[in-house]
């Protein structure tokens, strides 16, 4: 996301990233890095590297320490026990967004990766996880990046995408401005909300055009800032909260109506980390208070599980008994 100073986006350590996901090394096959089942042993998780050499890993034992909050807009499955998928069948995640997915800042486990961790203990399942999301991306990169052929291919056999963007649309030096409030009839972000409720509702499209699975999941993600949070967010002032916060809340309503109309999961970012808006996030941010630390990637994976779990996509994605 932008620094609320300019319009510096949110910097990346690289385009592409994929996060570690086992206690054992294993060999590169066919540019899968994998740990297979074991006869009779649990399903394995699968990361699929791109770029430089990575390792894989099985996920961690256990249940995730936070409850996670339902989502504002939810999907019903209509996959029945008789389409369900097998045991032994991958589940292949793919992430979309901006630094926030990308994670590459925080020197952690990013949401994407931990939610694919939970997901192989939820469903039993071997998942392979394809984190394609760039720091400073927009909106108009996530369409743009549809295009790419590698992108291209982990969307074609996907069964979850989670899309989280939007925030480097917006030129934030205009956030402590007193003239560009209300937010929502302001002529100072109008023809941004507009984009990007235009670009989500296309990539969303572009995603199922690409997808052979018919029965691809969607989840749109929202945020708990657009801008600077916590203490740093608080050190420019009054205006400069009450605005962010403002702006915040416009650009999640934008994205959740896009889930709505789109027939995808809302994922609500901004209770789990904020309450109501009085609670301080300072503890979930890393120093910069525009990225989240990994205490702040353990919340926001539980708020996406959640409301998957609350739209009945899990269950979907789960073999039968």
């Amino acid at each position: 996301m932008p620094d609320a100073g300019g319009s510096v986006p949110r910097p990346a350590l690289g385009r592409r990233t994929v996060a570690a996901l086992a206690l054992v090394v294993v060999a590169v096959v066919g540019g899968l890095w994998a740990v297979g089942a074991s006869p009779g042993g649990p399903a394995s998780l699968l990361t699929a590297p791109s770029g430089g050499a990575t390792t894989s890993v099985s996920s961690p034992t256990g249940t995730p320490s936070r409850t996670a909050p339902t989502s504002t807009t939810a999907t019903t499955s209509t996959t029945d026990a008789g389409t369900r998928p097998r045991a032994a069948e991958p589940l292949t995640l793919v992430g979309l967004g901006d630094s926030v997915p990308a994670a590459s800042t925080c020197g952690c486990t990013g949401y994407v990766e931990l939610l694919g961790q939970s997901l192989h203990r939820a469903t039993r399942r071997p998942v392979v996880v394809h984190n394609d999301s760039a720091g400073g991306a927009t909106t108009s990169d996530v369409e743009q990046n549809l295009r790419d052929a590698q992108i291209v291919a982990d969307l074609s056999h996907a069964d979850l995408v989670t899309v989280e963007i939007g925030a480097n649309d917006f030129d934030l030096d205009q956030v402590d401005d007193p003239a560009c409030l209300p937010v929502v009839t302001s002529p100072c972000w109008a023809d941004t909300l507009t984009g990007l409720r235009t670009g989500l509702t296309d990539i969303v499209s572009g995603i199922r055009d690409l997808d052979a699975n018919p029965d691809v999941r969607i989840a749109l993600i929202g945020y708990w800032n657009v801008t600077l949070d916590g203490d740093v967010g608080a050190a420019r002032g009054g205006a400069f909260v009450a605005g962010s916060d403002a702006l915040t809340r416009a650009v999640n309503a934008t994205i959740s109506a896009v889930a709505t109309s789109s027939h995808s999961v809302y994922v609500d970012a901004y209770s789990p980390l904020k309450g109501t808006g009085s609670l301080d996030p300072t503890s979930a941010l890393l120093d910069d208070g525009d990225h989240l630390d990994a205490k702040g990637h353990a919340i926001l994976a539980n708020a996406v599980l959640g409301a998957l779990a609350a739209a009945g996509v899990v269950t979907a994605l789960t073999p039968s008994p």
